[in-house]
């Protein structure tokens, strides 16, 4: 009878004690932190998206770079002075001016692209896909540059056929030349020879011709809202 007894409170004794340790929390659990009220606020702030693209002459002199942010680019000067403003408007990419004024809309793709005047009315260019290379045409669809891949890199031809300008691509650099093999512009971010071969396009102002290379370059902003 005695050793029932000891028996049952022994029993008794284990269970209390395996409670007491069940109910406790473990010693190498996680310990969770919540993120701070500033922390999340300056996650929540929008930053610049991609790299900066900035483009140098034969004299190593910065000239112009385009700056990718969350809802298009921004285009700047040597002196980091704006030069023009590119928003995604659903699959069209708007063109503007310092001052906000609209230049243009680069529309379509991805094997066709149009350059339309402020008010959507009328085309002005027209980018297509030619083989393996693009055709600039104007309004009223005639040639005004060719652009063929060249062993890695890319030819820019004008209206006469004859090369206005070469997109070489070595050890990392990218530059376009004129015929002579001057430099005329250089880059060492990743730029794709055919958008590059857009910078060549020399009748276009720059902030169009700066469109049509992010355009090519950025195949993606059409899906953006």
């Amino acid at each position: 009878m005695k050793l029932r007894v000891l028996f049952l409170v022994g029993l008794g004794v284990l269970g209390a004690s395996a409670c007491s340790q069940g109910g406790a929390p473990a010693s190498g659990a996680p310990h969770t932190q919540a993120m701070p009220a500033t922390a999340a606020a300056s996650a929540a702030e929008p930053k610049e998206a991609g790299v900066k693209l900035k483009f140098k002459d034969g004299d190593d002199r910065e000239r112009f770079s385009l700056k990718p942010k969350d809802d298009g680019a921004k285009l700047v000067d040597g002196e980091d002075q704006e030069l023009a403003r590119y928003k995604w408007k659903g699959g069209e990419l708007k063109v503007s001016g310092p001052d906000d004024a609209v230049l243009a809309y680069v529309t379509g793709g991805p094997d066709a692209f149009q350059v339309k005047d402020a008010a959507r009315s009328a085309v002005r260019y027209t980018l297509t896909r030619e083989g393996a290379g693009w055709k600039l045409t104007d309004a009223q669809g005639a040639v005004l540059y060719t652009v063929a891949s060249d062993g890695g890199g890319a030819s820019v031809k004008g209206a006469s056929g004859a090369e206005e300008v070469h997109v070489k691509v070595r050890d990392g650099k990218l530059s376009l030349r004129d015929p002579s093999g001057k430099t005329v512009l250089a880059t060492k971010q990743p730029v794709s020879p055919d958008a590059a071969a857009c910078l060549g396009f020399s009748s276009l102002d720059l902030p169009v011709r700066m469109a049509l290379l992010f355009r090519l370059q950025s195949p993606a902003g059409a899906a953006s809202p």
